[in-house]
Parts: structure tokens; C-alpha cells; sequence
């Protein structure tokens, strides 16, 4: 042992003293030693793995000596006398301040460098402490801060602890919360729950019931809580719950929402939360509007859920009015304050707004006058101090009409402006809302508005809201058609008025958005002031310019010319000469080319590539405008797709508002209100038309765009310089992207070849240009550390990837992609990765690391091992080593945050992941003739950077990420580039497995690799290693999966693993994984394991997996969707009864759990059973019928009501083809019939008077034996079920034996084909016999008759034959020998 190390054992031994004086003299010496750098050293040398099981002192050993120590003088402090004075109490008080602040050091000294100490030790030393009344009372607060700031914000410790673990926490501070004691500061309690609950939502599952619990008891009587941040932190605990529990619990989640509603909507009237507090309001409001309303539904039979719908309705009232005072307060402060000041309602408030307005405003367009009772927002449970007492009431009308009150021009900025938000979100997202006799007021007083927009600020919303108007009308044109003349005025006013805003640089770009929308929509007819817009001067070239160009190019022809004597003069295909001068006009205003003050100043580049445009929208535009059928030409250049993404843009997307659509769109999926595709084999390939010969050119026109497009690279090749300010280089490359998306349109409209558009003038150019950019790579190689650089090199590289990447792209794209990468020097990527490298050393060298003596030292040899439970030094030891700062209160944040976080990340991490992402695309590209570099090579300087990744770093973590989702694109990996890829995936799963986060991440990084797999030229066998690779994580995980290790978010990532190798493998002949038992491994085809997720824990899994179910009986690929095949008839019937089965199986409700939660059980596993049902009845025709009778019998064994399957059938029905519900059933009534009696044998429930005839719309028994009798009859008859035929008759009111005489040739169908079986066979014999006697039968006297038979066999000759042929080309089909069904079968 080290001298450091001898003084500190003495050190703590001395702390173990039963003498206080000694004790404290150690204390201060122990605190001295821990500053000294050699005892930190030797602590942790001793401490790191190498040195694991030695008898050394360790940080551990340290530890468990410090909790002695603070027992001990617990204990002294306790059994002291209490009636002290004011002094003895304040030293103690001060001794036990210093305990806490020894222990704390010792925690921040040990972790300083990364996470020493077992997260289980601290765990339990602050749980023993706070479940002590006399402890937690002495040190709560202390013990809770340290646990926030130095155990909860660590992220190995985040993901060390146990659910069992954080569930004990919860437990813990939700009882010392609702407790009456005072030792611990409520805000800090409620910042503690905020972090635990957090904790249980990303780390743990099954906790649900304890928290809903809480925040029902905690919440209800917000209005007595004097601290305003404990119920900020309490809301904000409560939304991380609501959208953790969302997609599980949605009745839960709806009644919680309108339990606590009245209490939080009192906090946001009457107790003036500040602005965070209300964001966190707002949240709330919005998770409940999204669990009672997903998508907008408004009813039941739409997705909409309520748990009290007339309860509901008056709270979505009440919030209406608070809403509304909301926003008139936020004006009418506004109104008195003085200076600038952003007039607009935030963005979030509007949605929310605008969301309830479309719940409330009535379909009849008639204004709603409302009392709300006000003590409503005031809590009025049982028990509150209103209760009892008078009620407010105040009126509040809504309804279009009030709303255009408020959009009145003599109202102020402040009050009109709110108004036009909530208007344009309301059209926007509820487009069908608008009521037609509301269209022209509406218009009218927007229009009145824009004109004098000249008061005030309102100009721009008014814009956007006119925008949003002229979309909806043209979504829904037949609204518009009753008063179209009158319409048609007012968007003539607006389109003048449009105009007229082009020329401020304030509604520019809102004008031009305008304007297009109404060009768009064929709101009226265009004039010559449209074209004037694009040829000079009065606006230049920009996105909205060019979209609104785009959008007159699509649907207008273009004018002969700009000027005409005899009015505005169109022709119906442009050619000839004379429109050649508009043509000339429109590009020399895009390019710039004409404007003399722009040509004389060739310092600065040409504005066209000085703004980002939608990817090659401007070159298609320029191509097409050389066609003599430009309209036609844009129209295939820009795609249906590129249209809309070109037009409609604007809607930017937030994590949280994603998270809340997937929440959406899973409750939407078991409404069954959208049809879903017949998703049904067919190997017919959509080819796409060929585009040769189909335009022709204007070569004079074509020339001179050649010409223009050279002098405006020349020009900037001229004021271009590394150094430049005026001259960025993101010039070069959005230049360069022009030149190769003009190429693109000319190679894809079939005037050039690719070898052509290689060799043409352009392309050369393009080529100059990237030598200059190359240059600017090879500069920022000895500018790294110069301020902007990095950002500069980011700002390139995105633009870069956007022209590079062919992924998701249509033809022209994928040209122009192919034309970019094709003008890359070979310098550029070495430079390129060069920078990649120094970066990475740099960053190492920069960030505080983990000694040799952490988990990279550890040996996971064998991949049997890769998610083994070990010691609690192997579980996610990668912690927050790159911690910014120490651990302040302003560091740690609510809870660990994951090394996926942005927060990690510097500026020049973020670029030198934007570089990896570029080098990724040029690497992943095939080697073609005339490419300047090598992609294997790019591919070997990549995986080279795996080698030097530390993961424990954040930037190496996201780095690795970044190569796994980008390099295996295209199938451009060899075998042994694939093993480098995946090399250390073993090593990052193991370090990682308990870190949900991140593990759901990898397996998502994992599909590019397994899609890959399934493109691959390679032979299976040269594969076979990465197959395995991969095969073995994903093992891994379903073995975590199955032990209860991972949580839904990582079950949902590995149930889309399990699809991606269904569709690379589609028979399983490798898509093979070895699942761990108690005893032994098992290989088990992904085919099988896919389904048994459909018993699931959790819905969303659930669901991912039943709306997958199609993988199973299609052979799909994801580049080609169009094209889809049939599997081998084995293959779908084993796979059905594998889905039936394990969706059963989920029909089991869970044995632990309140009432509450039953009920979501119930409902959401009805829900999975229900869809993957219908998704194999409309992908698989082989399992049509079985798919209907499992239905049918879920109905009887699963209780599933009624309209559930009715709806579900409904949504099938059409979506096969069928007129209705009653058709598809009743084409498959004998075979459901069938094998309804044939369940009689095993259960006497199953009786035909059971059988669930209202699914076929018959209200009685009666109807239903009337309906159907002639498909009942012969199989009763052949079943020997006489009573039942005669009870039938009964029903009927007619004799057993007419009936019998009615379905005579069906009855023969089913004998006569047994009479004519041959062999020995039991079954068979026994299946003879049945016929015989039943024969005989109807033979009887009693019966029909012999005579009676023959007559009818004379009678129904010709019907028996037909129906017997059909019985042998139905029974043909089934055996798959011959008939239709062939051609579904592999």
C-alpha cells in the first residue's frame, strides 16, 4: 500500500473512533487528504477493473467508511439532550451542515473524472437516511439536493438504477410530499418528483398507477399550495407522465385530464403563473386535447374519447373562456406598454386555441351564447373552500361570426392580430371547418383588412391568414361553387392588393406565398401583372418568387409576349418566335443577366446562389422554360412529390409536437375511418413512362441559357476567395448544384445522355468550381481554431449532402445527385477526411476522459456474454465524462440527459458530423465510369475513424451513429467493410444495454445494415459473418426483451428490426436468432419471434407489430412498395395461426393492476387483435376465410363489441372490393357457418343460435334464418342435426321438409362427393358412413322420401352438377394444384 493511501486508512479509521473530539479532528484531516492529487490517484488505480477483488481501499471502501461516520454522529446528536438553548442547537445544526457537506465532497472528488462509485451504495445511503424520521428531519434537504444534483444528473447512474429502485424513490417522495412534515423544502420535493418521475418514464414500465395516484391527490387542490414553482415542477412532472402513458392508457389519461382540468385552469386564471409555468399549462391542455381528440376527431365513431363527454364538453368551454381572457389580457397589456414589442400570441397558445374552436364552432355556421359557471375553474371538489358558495356566471358567444367580430379594420393591432392567428391555424389545419356561406364574409373582411394594411402590423398575419383561406378553398372547391361570381371578385381585390405588397420588404415573401396559393387554386384568372412580377426589377429572385413562378409556369400558359395591342393574349401551346421574348425575360430574371447594376459590380456573386431554394427547383424551372411545352415539362421535372414538398414547406416540426402526432396516429389506426390499402400480391412492375421523345426544345432558347448560366459561374469564379466576405462559399456549392439539376432536366427529358451532359461546357465548369471549393476545404484545415470556421464548414457540408444524397429522391434528383458526386476531385474527400480526423485528435486531447483503468479495459470476448448481467461497474459505464462545468444547479436539469443530446455537442462536433454525413453519401455511391475519386477509398478513411472512437464520448457515440445509418446505403459494402462497420456494435451494446436511449437508437441505426442485407450482390456465404453480426444483437435484445430489460421505446426499435429482416429474408433461410432459455439456446426464425411481440406489454408495440402482420404472407421491399408477392401457402397458413395464436395471447389481461388500468388493457388489446386481424384479411387470400372466422369467434370468446368489428369490416370490405359489410361476409357465410358447428365438438356454447348474425345486419334469429337458410340447411342435414333444420322451419313458419326439398341440389353437393372417397383410412371410413346414413335418412317416409328424391334429383339435375363442379374448383384451388389461386402463391 502507498504511503497516500496508509495516512488515509488511518484517516478513516480515525472517523470509526467512538471519540467525537477525534472524529472531528479526522473529518477536517480527511477532507485535506482528498485534495491531495496522489491520494486521488491511488483511490482510483485501486479502484478501476484491473484492480478489482484486491483488499486495497477504493472509493467504495472510502465511502461505506463515511456512512459509518455519519451514523455515528447521528446517533450522537440523537441521544443528546433535546431542551438545549439557542447556541448548543445552532452547533449542532452547523455539525450536521458539515456532515453533509463531507459526504457530498467525497461524492464530487470520487466522480469528478467519471462515475467511481456503485450507484446501488449511494442509492441506499440516501433512501436509508430519508426513511429515517430523525435523519430525514436533519439532513432531508441536504441528502435531496445531493441526490438531484450528484446522483440523478449522473447518466451512468440514471441507467444503473433497478425500476424496483426508481419505483422506491417515487414511492419515497410522493409520501414525503403528501406528508405533514416540514423537513424538507416543497419546492425542492417537487423538483426531486419532477426528476424520479422522469426517471420512471425513460427507464422503468409498470409504475403507472402509483404516479396517476399522486398527481390526482397532489394536483386536485392546486389553489392551496402557496408556491407556484411546486406546482410548476408538478405540472411538468404530470406532462412527462401524460405522454409517457399516453399511448398505454388513454382512458387513464382522459379521466386524469378531466379530474385535475378545473384546478390547473383556476392556476392559470386567478394565480398569475409566470411565463415557464404557463408553457408547462399549455402542455398539459395540449396532451388532452390530443388523448380526448386525436387528429381533430370530434365523436366516438371518428377516435375521439371522453370518460364524462357532457363533463368534457363544459371544462373544453370553460377552457374556450379562459383562453379567450388570455389573449385579451396579452392586448390589452400590450395596448399600455411602451417601446417595441412583439404584438403576436405565441404560437403554441394559437394551436391551442384554434384546436378547441374547431371542437366548439357548431357544423350549422349559428353563433353559440353560453353561460359558464366560473366557479367551475375554481376546484369545486368536496371539501374546497368554494364549495357551497355562490357561482359567477358569465356569458360567451362563439362561432365564425364572432370570430370576424374580432377582424374588424377599426379594432387595434393587438386585438385583431391574435385573431388572424387563430382564423389562419383554424383553415389550415381544419380546412373543412370553413362553412361555404362563410366563405365570402369571411374574404370580405380580410380583404377590407389588406387594405388598409398600412395601420399598424397587422399586414403579414393578414397575408398568411388570406394564404390559409385560399387553400382551403381550393382543397375544397365544391364550398366555393354557390357563390363563385361573388368569390371571384374578392380574390381579384386580394390578388391587386397581392401585388401591390410585392414591393415592400416586409410582405414580400407573404405576398408571393399569397399569390401563389391563388394561382394554385384557380382562384380567378391571371393577368399580365403576374408575369410583370418576373421581368424586372420590382422583386427578385428568391423562394417565394420562385415557388410563385413555379406555380404560374404549372397552371398557365406562358403569354406570347409581355405587351399586346389587343389586350392580354394567351395561346394554347406556346411555340413560334414571339414567345420566345417572355421566355428570354423570365430566365434573365432568374439568373440576373440583364440587370446592369449587378453586371457592372462583378464583385458580388449573382443573387440566384446567394439563397437556398428548394432542391433544384430553380434548374427544373429553367430547363422547362427551353421546352415548347413548358407546363407539361415542370410538370415532369418537379414530380408529384417535388410539388408538395416545394409548396408546402413552412410547417416545421418539433420533437414534441412528433411525439404527439405518433400518439395521434396510433389511436387513429384503431378507428379504422381511413380505408387501408388490399395489400395483395401482385408481381406486375410499374414501369415508368420513358421521357425520351416526348419534349421538344427551343435550341435558339436552350443556347442562351447555356451562355447565362457560364457567365454566372465565371462571375463568381471571379469574386470568388477563400477570404472573401462578400463570397461565401456555400456560392460555390449552390452553383455547382445548379449547373448539374440543369443537366439533370436536359438528361432526363432525353436531350442529352449522361456521357454528354459529362463531356458539355457546363460540366466543366461545375468542375472549375469544385476545384475552388476543394480549395476552401483545404484551408480550413490550418483555420480550424479561427472563429466562424466551423460553422462555415457545417453551412457547406449540409448543402453538399442535400445535392449528393439520391435517398427519397425522384428521377431528376437522382440524375442531379449523380452529376454532383461525379464532379468531386478527389482532393476535396481526402481533405475532407483529413479534417475529420484532426478534429476527432483534437477533441480528444480537449475533453476530460475516463483513465485506462474504465470499461475500456473491459473483455467481452464471447458474444454469448454481449447482454449479461454483471457487476455494476459493466452497466452503461460510459456516464457524462464530458460534463459541462461542474455540478451546478443550472447543469444537471431535470434528470441525466442522454449522450444523444445536442447539449453534448460543441459547434465544431456538430461540424464534423455534417462532414462525416457528406462523406458517407460519396463513399456509399457505386464506382462508375468518369467518377474523380475513389468510394472504397472514402469507405477505408471512414472505418479507419472507428478504429480511434472512444464511446463514452458523446461525439464518438454520434459519430459511430452517423456510419451505421449512412454507410450501408446502396449495397456499396464489401463483406470485410461491413465486419469494420460492425466490429465494435458488441462492445456498444454491452456498455450501453441499460441506457434505453441509446440502445433504441442502435437498433434503429441498424435497418440501413439489414435493408442492405437484403440488396446484396455478395454471395450468402461471403455475407455469412456480417449476417451473424447483426443477428446476434438483435438476439440480445429479444433476450433483454423477454427478461423485462428493456423498455417499449427499445421494443418498438426491435420489432422494426424484426419487420426489416422479414423483408431482407422473407423465407427465413438466415433471418435466424438464438434465444437464450434457462437451460440452453434456441434458433428460432424471425418469422415466429415478429409475432409473439403481438402479447406485448405495451400498446404501441403491440400495434407496430399488427400493423407489420403483412410481412409475414407478402415478400415487400421498401425501395419498391408497388411491387409485392405472394409467399408459399405453407409459409401463410403457418404464419396465421402463429398470429392468431400469440394475438390471443394478448388478449390476456395482466393479473396485477387497479381497475383503472384494466380498462385500457381491455380496450387496447381488443385493438391489437382487431387490426392484425384485418391487415391479414387484406393482405393474404390464402387466410381470408380463417381470418373471418377468427373474428367472428373473438366476438363470442374475446367479448368484443359489436360496432368495434363492424367498423373494423367495414373499413375491409372496401378496401377489398366489396359493396358492403353483409356482401364480404355472406360470400364466406358456409365456411363460417362450418366451422362455427364444427367448434360444437369441444364447446357446446357454439350453437347456430349464437352465431353473431347482426355482423351480417340482421336484427332477429328470424331474419338471419331467412336470409341464409340455404346456406344452413345442407350443412346441418350433413352434421345430422334434424331438430335444428326442423327448429328452423319453426322460425320460419314453414315445413322442415319444404325447406329440405328447397336446398335439395346443395344438400346432395355435400353428400354425394364421400360416397366417392377411396382407402382404408379411418377418418375417411367414418366420413363414408355420415354420408350413407344421412342418405338414408332423408330417404325415410318421415323424411322426404325415396320418391321425393328422385324427383328432385330429376327436377335439379343441371343445379346439382353446376354446384358440384364448383365444390371441385374449390377444392382444387385449395390444395393449391391448380385454379386462381395459383397465381397468388410463390
Amino acid at each position: 500500500m502507498s504511503l497516500a493511501l496508509h495516512d488515509l486508512l488511518l484517516c478513516c479509521r480515525g472517523l470509526e473512533s467512538d471519540k467525537a473530539a477525534e472524529r472531528k479532528k479526522e473529518a477536517e484531516h480527511f477532507r485535506r487528504l482528498l485534495r491531495t492529487p496522489e491520494v486521488v490517484q491511488e483511490l482510483d488505480r485501486t479502484s478501476g477493473l484491473k484492480a478489482k477483488g484486491s483488499k486495497q481501499l477504493s472509493w467504495d471502501a472510502v465511502f461505506r467508511v463515511l456512512q459509518r461516520y455519519v451514523q455515528k454522529e447521528t446517533e450522537s446528536i440523537q441521544s443528546s439532550k433535546s431542551n438545549v438553548t439557542a447556541t448548543t442547537l445552532a452547533t449542532r445544526q452547523k455539525k450536521m451542515a458539515e456532515m453533509c457537506s463531507l459526504v457530498k465532497f467525497l461524492i464530487r472528488c470520487a466522480n469528478k473524472r467519471g462515475p467511481r462509485l456503485k450507484c446501488s451504495e449511494l442509492l441506499k445511503h440516501v433512501m436509508d437516511v430519508l426513511q429515517s424520521s430523525y435523519s430525514c428531519s436533519a439532513y432531508g434537504e441536504d441528502y435531496s439536493s445531493l441526490l438531484v444534483k450528484d446522483i440523478l444528473s449522473v447518466r451512468k447512474y440514471w441507467c444503473d438504477i433497478s425500476p424496483q429502485q426508481w419505483h422506491s424513490l417515487l414511492d419515497l417522495y410522493c409520501h414525503l410530499f403528501n406528508s405533514s412534515s416540514k423537513s424538507i423544502n416543497r419546492v425542492l420535493l417537487s423538483r426531486v418528483i419532477r426528476t424520479v418521475v422522469q426517471g420512471c418514464c425513460m427507464q422503468a414500465e409498470g409504475f403507472n398507477d402509483s404516479m396517476f395516484s399522486f398527481f390526482s391527490k397532489a394536483l386536485l387542490n392546486a389553489r392551496q399550495e402557496k408556491h407556484l414553482t411546486v406546482l410548476e415542477h408538478l405540472v411538468s412532472a404530470l406532462n412527462i407522465l401524460l405522454r409517457s402513458a399516453a399511448m398505454n392508457c388513454r382512458m387513464r389519461v382522459c379521466h386524469l385530464g378531466e379530474e385535475l382540468l378545473p384546478s390547473i385552469l383556476y392556476v392559470w386564471a386567478d394565480m398569475r403563473p409566470n411565463a415557464a409555468f404557463k408553457e408547462e399549462i399549455v402542455e398539459f391542455f395540449n396532451l388532452q386535447i390530443c388523448a380526448h381528440h386525436p387528429k381533430g376527431a370530434k365523436t366516438q365513431e371518428t377516435g375521439a374519447h371522453a370518460e364524462d363527454w357532457t363533463r368534457w364538453r363544459s371544462l373544453l368551454y370553460n377552457l374556450y373562456d379562459a383562453l379567450i381572457r388570455e389573449i385579451s389580457h396579452i392586448g390589452s397589456r400590450g395596448k399600455y406598454i411602451t417601446g417595441t414589442r412583439h404584438i403576436a400570441v405565441k404560437d403554441n397558445l394559437i394551436e391551442l386555441t384554434a384546436d378547441i374552436c374547431h371542437q366548439l364552432f357548431s357544423d350549422d355556421n349559428d353563433t353559440h351564447v353560453l353561460e359558464v359557471t366560473q366557479a367551475s375553474l375554481r376546484a369545486t371538489q368536496m371539501g374546497s373552500p368554494t364549495h357551497g358558495t355562490a357561482s359567477k356566471r358569465r356569458r360567451i358567444e362563439l362561432g365564425w361570426e364572432v370570430l370576424r367580430e374580432h377582424l374588424q379594420p377599426q379594432h387595434s393591432d393587438f386585438d385583431v392580430i391574435p385573431w388572424l392567428q387563430i382564423t389562419a391555424v383554424l383553415a389550415s389545419k381544419y380546412p373543412s371547418i370553413v362553412p361555404r356561406q362563410e366563405l365570402v364574409p369571411l374574404l370580405s373582411v380580410l380583404c377590407q383588412l389588406l387594405a388598409e394594411q398600412r395601420r399598424g402590423e397587422r399586414g403579414p398575419y393578414v397575408l398568411r391568414c388570406l394564404r390559409e383561406v385560399a387553400r382551403c378553398q381550393a382543397h375544397y372547391p365544391e364550398s366555393a361553387q354557390v357563390h363563385k361570381t361573388e368569390l371571384g371578385r374578392l380574390w381579384g381585390r386580394v390578388w391587386a392588393l397581392a401585388l401591390r405588397g410585392v414591393s415592400s420588404p416586409q410582405t414580400e415573401a407573404l405576398s408571393l406565398d399569397l399569390l401563389s396559393s391563388i394561382v394554385h387554386g384557380g382562384l380567378i384568372n391571371m393577368d399580365r401583372e403576374l408575369w410583370k412580377l418576373f421581368s424586372g426589377s420590382a422583386c427578385k429572385p428568391s423562394q417565394g418568387a420562385a415557388l410563385c413562378l413555379a406555380q404560374a409556369l404549372l397552371k398557365c400558359p406562358i403569354p406570347k409576349s409581355l405587351i399586346s395591342r389587343s389586350g392580354w393574349d394567351y395561346v394554347g401551346v406556346t411555340e413560334g418566335p414571339a414567345s420566345l421574348n417572355l421566355r428570354e425575360t423570365l430566365i434573365a430574371w432568374l439568373l440576373m443577366t440583364d440587370q446592369s447594376d449587378e453586371t457592372e459590380n462583378s464583385s458580388r456573386p449573382h443573387p440566384i446562389i446567394c439563397r437556398d431554394f428548394p432542391n433544384n427547383l430553380v434548374a427544373n424551372i429553367l430547363v422547362s422554360l427551353t421546352l415548347k411545352d413548358a407546363r407539361t415539362g415542370l410538370k415532369f421535372l418537379l414530380s408529384t412529390e417535388g410539388i408538395e414538398s416545394a409548396f408546402f414547406q413552412e410547417r416545421t416540426s418539433s420533437e414534441a409536437k412528433d411525439n404527439l402526432e405518433e400518439i395521434e396516429r396510433l389511436y387513429m389506426q384503431f378507428s379504422f375511418n381511413t380505408l387501408p390499402s388490399a395489400m395483395r400480391g401482385n408481381d406486375e412492375s410499374v414501369k415508368a413512362a420513358s421521357a425520351d421523345g416526348q419534349f421538344s426544345a427551343m435550341p435558339g432558347l436552350r443556347t442562351k441559357l447555356e451562355q447565362s448560366l457560364l457567365s454566372v459561374a465565371d462571375n463568381l469564379l471571379n469574386c470568388y476567395s477563400p477570404d472573401s466576405q462578400s463570397t461565401p462559399p456555400e456560392c460555390l456549392v449552390r452553383c455547382v448544384s445548379l449547373l448539374t439539376g440543369v443537366l439533370a432536366g436536359y438528361v432526363s427529358t432525353g436531350f442529352l445522355t449522361e456521357e454528354e451532359a459529362c463531356r458539355s461546357q457546363l460540366f466543366t465548369k461545375a468542375k472549375t468550381l469544385a476545384q475552388d471549393f476543394s480549395g476552401f476545404v483545404f484551408s480550413v484545415k490550418v483555420k480550424m481554431t479561427e472563429e466562424g470556421t466551423m460553422s462555415t464548414l457545417r453551412s457547406v457540408m449540409k448543402l453538399c449532402t442535400q445535392s449528393a444524397s439520391s435517398k427519397n429522391k425522384d428521377k431528376v434528383s437522382a440524375i442531379s445527385s449523380s452529376l454532383f458526386i461525379m464532379i468531386l476531385p478527389a482532393s476535396l474527400l481526402s481533405d475532407l477526411a483529413e479534417i475529420c480526423k484532426l478534429l476527432l485528435s483534437s477533441i480528444s486531447k480537449r475533453v476530460s476522459v475516463v483513465d485506462e483503468d474504465d470499461h475500456m479495459d473491459e473483455d467481452w470476448e464471447d458474444g454469448s456474454t454481449l447482454f449479461d448481467e454483471g457487476d455494476e461497474s459493466h452497466s452503461s459505464t460510459s456516464g457524462p465524462h464530458r460534463q459541462k462545468g461542474d455540478n451546478s444547479d443550472a447543469s444537471c436539469g431535470p434528470g441525466a440527459k442522454s449522450l444523444l443530446a445536442d447539449d453534448h455537442l460543441a459547434q465544431q462536433d456538430l461540424a464534423l458530423l455534417a462532414a462525416l454525413d457528406f462523406l458517407c453519401e460519396c463513399g456509399s455511391v457505386q464506382p462508375v465510369h468518369g467518377l474523380l475519386f475513389k468510394p472504397q477509398e472514402v469507405r477505408r478513411r471512414l472505418l479507419l475513424l472507428v478504429e480511434q472512437m472512444d464511446f463514452s464520448k458523446a461525439l464518438h457515440l454520434n459519430m459511430y451513429l452517423v456510419l451505421l445509418r449512412k454507410l450501408p446505403a446502396e449495397d456499396s459494402l464489401s463483406p470485410e467493410e461491413f465486419d469494420s462497420l460492425l466490429r465494435p456494435l458488441a462492445d456498444v451494446c454491452s456498455q450501453y444495454r441499460q441506457d434505453q436511449e441509446i440502445c433504441a437508437a442502435v437498433l434503429l441505426g441498424l435497418l440501413p445494415s439489414i435493408r442492405s442485407l437484403g440488396n446484396t450482390h455478395h454471395l450468402l456465404e461471403e455475407m455469412r459473418h456480417v449476417q451473424g453480426s447483426l443477428l446476434q444483437v438483435v438476439s440480445g435484445f429479444c433476450f433483454l426483451s423477454q427478461t423485462g430489460k428493456c423498455r417499449a421505446a427499445v421494443r418498438a426499435a426491435l420489432v422494426r428490426c424484426l419487420v426489416a429482416l422479414l423483408e431482407a429474408d422473407p423465407c427465413c433461410k438466415w433471418a435466424v436468432l438464438s434465444i437464450r432459455g434457462s437451460d440452453s439456446e434456441e434458433d428460432r426464425p424471425v418469422s415466429v419471434i415478429l409475432p409473439s411481440h403481438l402479447a406485448d406489454a405495451h400498446h404501441q408495440v403491440r400495434m407496430l407489430v399488427a400493423t407489420s402482420v403483412e410481412r409475414l404472407f407478402l415478400e415487400m421491399r421498401p425501395e419498391h412498395p408497388e411491387k409485392r408477392k405472394m409467399l408459399p401457402l405453407k409459409h401463410q397458413q403457418a404464419a396465421f395461426e402463429t398470429v392468431y395464436l400469440k394475438a390471443q395471447e394478448g388478449m390476456r389481461l395482466p393479473r396485477s393492476g387497479s381497475l383503472e388500468d384494466q380498462q385500457d388493457e381491455s380496450f387496447n388489446r381488443k385493438a391489437a387483435l382487431l387490426k392484425s386481424l384485418s391487415v391479414v384479411l387484406c393482405c393474404s387470400p390464402v387466410c381470408e376465410k380463417q381470418s373471418l372466422f377468427a373474428l367472428f369467434q373473438s366476438y363470442k370468446e374475446n367479448n368484443i363489441e359489436e360496432h368495434l368489428i363492424k367498423k373494423m369490416l367495414c373499413s375491409v370490405s372496401a378496401a377489398l372490393g366489396y359493396r358492403s359489410v353483409k356482401t364480404f361476409v355472406s360470400s364466406h357465410l358456409y365456411y363460417l357457418v362450418a366451422e362455427w358447428l364444427a367448434q360444437r365438438q369441444s364447446d357446446d356454447r357454439y350453437t347456430l343460435g349464437s352465431f353473431p348474425y347482426t355482423l351480417l345486419d340482421h336484427d332477429t334469429v328470424k331474419d338471419f334464418y331467412n336470409a341464409s337458410y340455404q346456406v344452413l340447411i345442407p350443412h346441418l342435414v350433413f352434421l345430422d342435426d334434424f331438430e335444428q333444420v326442423k327448429s328452423i322451419g319453426r322460425y320460419l313458419e314453414k315445413d322442415w321438409r319444404e325447406l329440405l326439398a328447397d336446398c335439395f341440389p346443395k344438400i346432395m353437393v355435400n353428400i354425394l362427393p364421400y360416397f366417392a372417397l377411396s382407402g382404408q383410412d379411418a377418418q375417411v371410413a367414418q366420413q363414408r358412413e355420415k354420408a350413407h346414413r344421412v342418405y338414408d335418412l332423408l330417404k325415410d317416409a318421415n323424411c322426404l322420401g325415396k320418391q321425393e328424391i328422385d324427383n328432385l334429383i330429376h327436377s335439379n339435375l343441371a343445379d346439382i352438377v353446376v354446384e358440384l363442379l364448383m365444390t371441385l374448383y374449390e377444392g382444387a384451388g385449395a390444395e393449391g394444384d391448380r385454379g386462381d389461386l395459383k397465381r397468388f402463391v410463390g
